[in-house]
């Protein structure tokens, strides 16, 4: 199965949510989203949703953690799997989804506030960096090329 995995740095959930939205609505599409914060805002992520990405509406699910039986049911399902938390929330998360068979992507959002490695070293462990500016290569960002 073929993962791409993404990372971004935010503040807070809802920052989290309008960075990963932002990608999700304007480079897929049949894709089926599923959220996994750390903290239960559930109605929060609704709120977002059905005020600004009406045509996700659709698209998404929302959960706290993982249901294996979802992934059996979907099998044959493109996915997105927004991952929002601290830094040891997102790693325990993505172990879980490493083992699971998918295809699709996976937006590792991190909490900048509570990284305690170097954010480089997050960024090479992913293909692509979002922002609100968009998508960047990881390639794009490599430090040892730029002067100061």
């Amino acid at each position: 199965m073929n993962k791409i995995r993404l990372c971004c740095f935010t503040v807070n959930s809802t920052h989290a949510c309008i960075i990963a939205n932002n990608f999700i609505s304007n480079e897929l599409s049949n894709v089926k989203v599923i959220y996994i914060n750390e903290q239960s805002e559930k109605k929060k992520l609704k709120n977002i949703i059905g005020k600004f990405y009406k045509k996700m509406e659709d698209q998404m699910f929302c959960t706290e953690w993982l249901n294996e039986k979802l992934l059996n049911d979907y099998a044959n399902e493109t996915f997105v799997f927004v991952v929002n938390g601290k830094e040891e929330f997102v790693e325990k998360v993505n172990k879980y989804l490493d083992v699971n068979d998918f295809n699709g992507y996976v937006i590792n959002c991190y909490e900048i506030f509570d990284i305690e490695v170097d954010i480089e070293t997050i960024i090479k462990k992913h293909d692509y960096y979002i922002n609100t500016t968009g998508i960047i290569k990881r390639e794009v960002l490599d430090t040892s090329k730029r002067e100061c």
